[in-house]
């Protein structure tokens, strides 16, 4: 699923490698979407099920928003942008 979620990121115009050729926010988002995975202890479909609860968490008000506004609130980004692909993958459309 992390990968199906590399390939909507790229198809919303965010880029894999930045101008020197470093990663970029691609594979930042699925590496942080990894590591709360990791964090919380859940697979990714528990995620995908229960997105909401974690972009609450690691929100402004949640628990973890410490976590969640690190290296430019990419964490939180990251999450929002998981919903996205999660919706646009049981839902379809294109504006998501």
């Amino acid at each position: 699923m992390l990968n199906k979620f590399r390939e909507y990121l790229i198809s919303k115009g965010f880029k894999e490698f930045s101008a020197s050729n470093r990663s970029s926010t691609v594979i930042d988002y699925a590496w942080r979407i990894s590591k709360i995975i990791e964090q919380e202890g859940i697979t990714v479909e528990q995620l995908s099920t229960n997105i909401n609860k974690y972009i609450e968490l690691y929100g402004k008000l949640g628990e973890k928003w410490s976590t969640g506004q690190r290296s430019h609130q990419s964490y939180i980004n990251a999450l929002k942008n998981f919903r996205k692909f999660i919706l646009v993958s049981r839902f379809g459309g294109q504006n998501a």
